[in-house]
């Protein structure tokens, strides 16, 4: 089981996928499954947005949870690994 897609609002979503991989979007992702892990990176970056990794699905997880410093605030990957910082 991997925890992916619940940060991101389902409009930003919708349309700020990018085909250049220069400034995009982050979704977090949180698991315990290596390989499924990788499976959720790929759809990820086929969707035009970047994976960035919280860690387990019990420590990741909480840090993509409401009212977080990462739940629902677009932001590039260079900016999800500083607001990451402060989870």
């Amino acid at each position: 089981m991997v925890k992916a897609f619940n940060t991101m609002y389902y409009k930003t979503l919708a349309s700020e996928g990018k085909k250049s991989k220069d400034d995009r979007l982050a979704i977090f992702i949180a698991g315990d499954d290596v390989h499924a892990k990788q499976v959720v990176e790929k759809l990820i970056e086929d969707i035009g947005f970047a994976a960035v990794d919280t860690g387990s699905l019990r420590d990741g997880g909480r840090k993509q949870q409401p009212d977080s410093p990462i739940y629902n605030k677009p932001m590039t990957v260079n900016e999800a690994h500083k607001e990451l910082t402060r989870v």
